[in-house]
Parts: structure tokens; C-alpha cells; sequence
């Protein structure tokens, strides 16, 4: 396979990127994942979004600059501790896992993605809240799924009624259709989710995803939108990489040609209000994107400067 190789000169523009414009907490797991550095120090970044009750805030998804804590931006703040195996006994983990079980509506069995305060701050439009009620079940995964993932991967803080609870949740929506029938993010949740339910939550969630995605190939710029390749196929282990491999390494050609001559990766989308604040939220945005798009360029060998263990075609 002759994919593209993200030169050195290119991977360092992107390094500087992220130092002279990521948000600490990005920059941390920058250099976590290339520079050796400390775990410590990504959870220390990491804490100054979590607020006292446990949940996460402050921006850390930088499309609402709501302070208070939200089901939505919390799994935000637990996928940072998923990607950087932090130990299930560290009080933000605790914490957060606490809060979700505050939150979740048991009549219905679902978290809002926010709560109404989200309209007092900045926000995309897409994060308007009109009001808060149980989604259809083809809406329910994002981000339900995945928080159900979490409570299951930090079940030790769990109570045992709680999380049979949740999980029968996840099956009912599983088995309400034969395939996910919301957006690609709701592919992402389950995903992130699958590695964290228990054995035969995990299989019938694999085995939906996988119909999902034969379903809607070939994948093509029109069908991710705004989505970036990385998201739905982080690693080579991603179900979407095992089905359709060429067609992952087309869009991973197209990211590294899409670095921008700054050395970073932009969002393609855009707020249309709240001019002053956007800007702000873009270059987050970039930091972040960034380091995920690097990040999945290193998984697939496809850096110049870390091709010394590279596998031979």
C-alpha cells in the first residue's frame, strides 16, 4: 500500500503548532504521547475543567462555554482519562463517575447532553436547549452509550443496582433497531462505548456497528461531513480500519494533505453567531484536532520520524 507518509519537516511544523496554540490541556497529551511526557501532568490540566460536583465543564468541549458541569462535556473529560489509562481509583475518575450517576433520568433512562444553563454562554446552535426530555431512540447513543461505557469501565464506583440498570438500558436500544440509525457520531459513542461494556453488551454492539458501516459504504466526504476519518477509526484495532482498511488510509492521505500551512488542523465547520467568542473556540478546536490527527497518524506508522518500527507492506 503506498500511502502517504506525513514528512519530517511537516510533523515538526505540527509540534510547533500545537506548543503556540493548544490549550494546555492539549498540549499535555501531546506530550504524553510524544515526548515521554507525564501522565501527572495531563490530570493536573485535566482537573481545572472538573468542577466540585464531580462533572466537567469550563469549556473543555470547546462548542459550549458553559462553566457549570454537563453529562456532555463530562465525557469529554472521561475520554482523556480513558486515552491516557489513568487509574480507575483517581479522584477525578470517582468524581466524575459520581456525578453521572446523579444525573442520570432514570424515566426514560437517559443524561441530557446539558442542561438549559447552556443558553446563558456561547455555544454553537447545535447546543441550543429548548428543552430537557427523553431522546428518540435513534438519538439516545450520543452520549448515552458512551457514558454507560464509562460507568461499566469504572464499575468499582458503581453500585451494583445502577449499573444493571444502565446496562439494560443499552440493550433496549441496541435491540430496537438493526442499525444505528442517528449520525456518525452516534458510531463514535458506540465505539468509545464497546470497549468498556462487558462481554455480551460488547458483541451485539460490534455486530451493530459493523452493519451500520457495511450499510453506508462506501464512506465518502459527503457522508463524514465535518467528521474527521480519525474519529471513527483512531488505531488499526477500530472495527471501521478491520472492515474497510483501503478507504482509511484514502482519508488519512487526505489529512495529511489538509495541514495547513500553520502546521495545524482546522475545524471545517462554523458557529455563524457569537462572533467574538468563535475564534476563541476555533483555535481550541485546532489545538485539539491536531493532536488527535497526529496521534492516529503515529497509530497508523504514517510520521516520517516514526517509521523506524514501521512493518513492511
Amino acid at each position: 500500500m503506498n500511502e502517504l507518509l506525513l514528512k519530517r519537516g511537516k510533523f515538526h511544523q505540527a509540534c510547533d503548532f500545537v506548543r503556540n496554540h493548544a490549550r494546555i490541556l492539549d498540549r499535555k497529551l501531546f506530550e504524553y504521547h510524544f515526548e515521554n511526557g507525564s501522565k501527572n501532568e495531563v490530570l493536573r490540566a485535566l482537573a481545572k475543567y472538573q468542577n466540585p460536583d464531580g462533572g466537567f465543564g469550563n469549556a473543555i468541549e470547546p462548542d459550549f462555554r458553559l462553566e457549570a458541569s454537563s453529562p456532555m462535556a463530562t465525557s469529554v473529560g472521561l475520554q482523556y482519562c480513558v486515552e491516557i489509562e489513568v487509574d480507575p481509583e483517581d479522584i477525578i475518575v470517582q468524581s466524575a463517575i459520581k456525578y453521572l450517576i446523579s444525573t442520570y433520568q432514570s424515566d426514560g433512562g437517559f443524561w441530557p447532553f446539558t442542561f438549559m444553563d447552556v443558553n446563558e454562554e456561547p455555544h454553537a446552535p447545535w447546543w441550543h436547549a429548548d428543552e430537557i426530555t427523553s431522546p428518540p431512540e435513534a438519538k439516545w447513543p450520543n452520549p448515552n452509550a458512551e457514558l454507560v461505557g464509562y460507568l461499566n469501565k469504572y464499575a468499582i464506583h458503581v453500585p451494583e443496582e445502577v449499573l444493571s440498570l444502565v446496562n439494560r438500558r443499552v440493550l433496549l436500544n441496541l435491540d430496537s433497531s438493526k442499525y444505528i440509525e442517528g449520525l456518525l457520531y452516534d458510531v463514535i459513542c458506540w465505539n468509545r462505548a464497546c470497549h468498556c461494556l462487558p462481554e455480551s453488551l460488547r458483541m451485539k454492539a460490534e455486530d451493530k456497528i459493523e452493519r451500520t458501516l457495511r450499510k453506508i459504504s462506501p464512506l465518502n466526504e459527503k457522508t463524514l461531513r465535518e467528521i474527521r476519518i480519525f474519529s471513527l477509526a483512531p488505531d488499526p484495532e477500530s472495527i471501521m480500519y478491520r472492515l474497510f482498511p483501503d478507504t482509511v488510509h484514502v482519508f488519512l492521505d487526505s489529512e495529511i494533505e489538509r495541514q495547513s500551512d500553520d502546521g495545524g488542523w482546522w475545524p471545517t465547520w462554523e458557529w455563524g453567531q457569537y462572533e467574538a467568542v468563535w475564534p476563541i473556540a476555533k483555535e481550541e478546536w485546532a489545538g485539539k484536532i491536531t493532536v488527535q490527527c497526529l496521534k492516529a497518524l503515529k497509530e497508523y506508522n504514517l510520521i516520517e520520524t516514526t517509521q523506524l518500527n514501521r512493518l513492511p507492506d
